[in-house]
């Protein structure tokens, strides 16, 4: 895609129409409040790097305590955060761009320092092999249906703040992908065994916050759904069962599909009949034209952005660096402002 159609409006569906393709990837950048409670930093970062993206995705709101992913995230989980979340969805639309919201739960990545003592949980009593996380207790079904309310909750208060949007997390390795792998979803109920049976609670979940949207919003709103295409260790997600997931939720109705890659164009490493094709193009061959797919990972040129296959693009870490990248790419021109401030604790960033 030429720059100039991606520094152009670009229109999601009816009645949501973006300034140019460019998003703000969700960062989790951990300058919220003990709580969760949107910070002045959130506010000011919020404010500077919303300004000449389309669309600026909130990056890891957490849906109740339990599904805290690490401290200084931001919380979703309850009504008292309501109000500092519609600061955060008013600053971004002051600065020209869209607010969306993503939510998140930890599943078994995580600990009991970060959920505040609450139960670490997962789909099966599998503890993760890497990152600073507690042995997870396996959820019954009526606890999963307590995490969906959860999810339908926290879109409740989105759109209650003023969000045009929710991102629905399911990448990553927390809870949504975890009930879509073999290797930490073991269940021999309903939510586990065959694709068909992992793919339930992404298929409920999506479901229910539709539901909640076309009940609650009063304006146009829209739900995104992020994935990670695969997992490479032995056993993990393959990049198949992923592709029928993307199918199932374009039928459902998500807005748009947003891939968590390492690099916007990589290649599969779960499939050999695959090899040959980019990760983008085999989701946009399984999910036609009329699904909008964004692709991240390593963007950071003017010929990384033309070369990515996608309809959106987002970037993190040159965004993040300088959020007036693309004015330069629009004029040719490094930006000459002034220099980015605020207090956020830069040192701490990482993609979500």
């Amino acid at each position: 895609m030429q720059l100039q159609q991606i520094l152009t409006d670009y229109q999601i569906k009816k009645d949501f129409k973006l300034n140019n393709r460019l998003v703000l990837a969700p960062l989790n950048i951990q300058s919220s409040l003990f709580d969760g409670s949107v910070s002045l930093n959130d506010i000011v970062f919020h404010q500077q790097h919303a300004q000449k993206v389309g669309m600026d995705v909130v990056g890891s709101a957490y849906v109740s305590p339990a599904g805290n992913t690490d401290y200084g995230s931001i919380s979703a989980a309850d009504d008292k955060r309501v109000p500092g979340l519609a600061q955060l969805a008013n600053v971004i639309h002051q600065s020209g761009s869209k607010a969306i919201l993503q939510l998140v739960h930890a599943g078994r990545m995580t600990n009991r320092h970060i959920t505040q003592g609450h139960r670490v949980v997962a789909p099966s009593a599998i503890k993760a092999t890497h990152g600073h996380v507690d042995q997870p207790n396996e959820l019954t079904e009526a606890e999963i249906s307590e995490i969906i309310d959860e999810f339908a909750a926290a879109t409740r208060r989105a759109i209650a703040a003023g969000f045009d949007g929710i991102e629905l997390h399911g990448a990553n390795t927390f809870l949504i992908q975890q009930f879509m792998s073999p290797l930490s979803n073991q269940r021999e109920d309903a939510f586990g065994g065959s694709l068909t049976k992992r793919m339930k609670f992404p298929i409920f979940l999506v479901n229910q916050v539709k539901a909640v949207v076309k009940q609650l919003a009063t304006k146009p709103f829209i739900v995104g759904y992020r994935l990670s295409p695969e997992e490479v260790e032995a056993g993990g997600l393959k990049i198949k069962d992923n592709l029928m997931l993307a199918i199932v939720l374009k039928e459902i109705g998500i807005d748009y599909l947003s891939l968590s890659l390492h690099q916007y164009n990589q290649l599969p490493l779960t499939s050999d009949k695959l090899q040959g094709f980019s990760i983008p193009d085999i989701f946009r061959q399984a999910v036609g034209n009329q699904l909008p797919i964004m692709v991240a990972g390593a963007i950071n040129s003017k010929a990384s952005l033309e070369d990515a296959h996608a309809d959106l693009i987002a970037v993190g870490s040159k965004l993040f660096v300088d959020p007036y990248w693309p004015d330069e790419l629009a004029t040719g021109n490094p930006h000459q402002g002034a220099p980015i401030t605020g207090g956020v604790p830069y040192s701490n960033i990482w993609p979500k």
